[in-house]
């Protein structure tokens, strides 16, 4: 072989060996960087012997997790010493299920401390093949998931409170429909048959006493058959489209007698199409509007000015009137069932409406609040997703 053949292949193999040198060198980075990833990660980290299942690697999350002081009390050792029993025999048919089909997806396992406390966690595994591609390691990577199974347990007994509350409200609405009407009945009637035969014989104290009689169970009725209705708010619900302009002018159409007989002026601009519960929003604009109505000024013809603004993404919408007003120490309980506004003059009905209201707006995700100036009027303010 001549000289410059012998140079040639010596040129050869030293670029050979630079290449060799220089993925080397990559090698050395990507290994480097994939053990500071695996150790320094903010999960759990176990590389398993799938043949075998000792653990032949494990990172420094799942050391301090587990209670461990070092890796060489986790190292060597076989899976089952991380895990309970029954986790142990899950992993173990996992791991069968692994060498033939390939990667372990969301599967829930109970880590076990070194002190024997349980941690429940997901895990997932990957596999690592060598040249002749057959599996040789499996790494597990494992998240803490015990908050969540503790939010879910939570939720599951909050769940399960709010259907026995519901059940004994369902109860109660059933006894206020049928146990509590009744007998209220015969009062008012027995009351209006004593008034009506024995007028005659009863003194003025005694005619006295069986109004009040008479209004108290009237009263009573009310509150109940309020009750009752508002219990009712938010069965059988369907989200539709609805048209607020529209449902406006059915509940005008309701309170047309009212509105009427008090010669009450409603002013309304151009109202939205929202996603909401179309009986439920007509109720609303209902006891707004004959809340206006009711607390309006003595001789005074009532305004009720209804608008609609875009916020966000919000409507809002505001019912203002030209009533009474409210006094500030009067706003806090605004929204309570039963709560009513004081009033020198006698005022019909049971206090619901309101409650009514802002039940109905916490449907549709929003709130109800009210501004008002004694003596000059109120205006209520709702918002309402788009």
């Amino acid at each position: 072989m001549s000289k410059k053949s012998l140079d040639n292949q010596a040129s050869q193999i030293a670029k050979l060996e630079q290449q060799i040198d220089i993925l080397q060198e990559k090698l050395r980075v990507s290994e480097t960087n994939f053990g500071y990833l695996y150790d320094n990660n903010p999960v759990m980290h176990a590389t398993i012997n799938p043949l075998t299942g000792y653990i032949v690697n494990c990172n420094s999350m799942l050391v301090s997790t587990l209670g461990y002081k070092n890796k060489k009390s986790i190292l060597g050792t076989h899976i089952s010493k991380i895990v309970t029993e029954k986790s142990s025999i899950k992993i173990v048919s996992l791991m069968d299920a692994f060498l033939s089909q390939g990667p372990i997806d969301s599967e829930e396992v109970t880590l076990k401390t070194k002190k024997g406390k349980s941690i429940q966690s997901i895990l997932n595994s990957r596999a690592i093949y060598n040249k002749a591609g057959i599996v040789v390691k499996s790494i597990f990577t494992l998240v803490d998931i015990s908050e969540v199974k503790k939010a879910q347990r939570q939720a599951k007994n909050q769940k399960e409170d709010l259907e026995r509350v519901n059940k004994d409200l369902e109860q109660f609405v059933s006894i206020c429909s049928h146990d509590l009407q009744e007998p209220l009945a015969t009062i008012r009637f027995s009351s209006d048959f004593l008034m009506q035969k024995f007028t005659d014989d009863l003194s003025e104290k005694g005619k006295e006493y069986i109004g009040y009689i008479h209004e108290a169970s009237g009263r009573m009725a009310e509150q109940i058959k309020g009750l009752l209705e508002h219990s009712r708010i938010g069965r059988d619900l369907k989200l539709t489209k609805v048209d607020m302009q529209e449902q406006l002018g059915v509940a005008k159409y309701d309170l047309k007698k009212r509105i009427k007989e008090t010669n009450a002026t409603i002013i309304c601009g151009e109202l939205p199409k929202i996603k909401g519960y179309k009986v439920e929003l007509r109720l609303l604009f209902q006891n707004l509007l004959s809340n206006a109505l009711k607390y309006a000024k003595k001789q005074v013809a009532p305004i009720i000015n209804i608008a609609a603004k875009q916020e966000d993404d919000f409507w809002v919408f505001s019912v203002a009137d030209n009533g009474i007003g409210i006094k500030e120490q009067d706003m806090e309980d605004l929204f309570t069932i039963f709560s009513r506004v004081p009033t020198k003059q006698k005022q019909e009905g049971s206090g619901v409406g309101l409650a009514h209201a802002e039940k109905i707006v916490k449907l549709h995700e929003g709130f109800i609040w009210v501004e008002s100036e004694f003596g000059k009027g109120s205006t209520f303010y709702f918002k309402i997703k788009k």
